[in-house]
């Protein structure tokens, strides 16, 4: 018995060793799944409500999916829609990289690349957009760019 006890806790030890190479996103309250509820136009003032529009960004580590879950008019049937981005933030900035992935579009596959016109339902107006973080806790998110402001929440 006294020989396996150290060996009991050399592995126990050797186990909880192991678990601190796991990666960890560092991201807090930003990773998740938020909805688009409001947008302010800042040029105008305009405020649109964006709650039917079931347009959700969801976040993990470095990977933002943009997604917009909607029926389609003629078929009634649900539609999705995604772009993937990979991006940066730090402190109040989120900047998102040049490189959309391959958009999932159930209703096509002609072109499978994303374009300016497919993220600017999104609240983007050029591909490589930058956000300033107003705010950012476990419930709500406000984000702006040099044209809108966006008001999510945490579903």
């Amino acid at each position: 018995m006294r020989k396996i006890l150290p060996t009991l806790a050399t592995l126990a030890a050797l186990s909880f060793g192991a678990c601190s190479n796991f990666e960890t996103s560092g991201n807090g309250a930003f990773d998740g799944y938020w909805q688009l509820e409001q947008t302010d136009t800042l040029s105008t003032g305009g405020t649109t409500d964006m709650r039917d529009s079931l347009v959700f960004w969801a976040v993990q580590h470095r990977l933002i999916e943009l997604c917009s879950r909607r029926e389609a008019p003629k078929t009634l049937s649900p539609v999705h829609f995604s772009v993937f981005y990979h991006f940066e933030r730090s402190g109040d900035s989120l900047r998102f990289l040049i490189d959309p992935l391959p958009v999932l579009d159930l209703r096509s596959a002609a072109d499978p690349h994303a374009t300016l016109q497919d993220v600017q339902p999104y609240g983007f107006s050029r591909l490589d957009e930058a956000f300033r973080v107003l705010q950012l806790d476990d419930d709500n998110m406000t984000l702006q760019s040099q044209t809108l402001r966006m008001h999510f929440r945490k579903y």
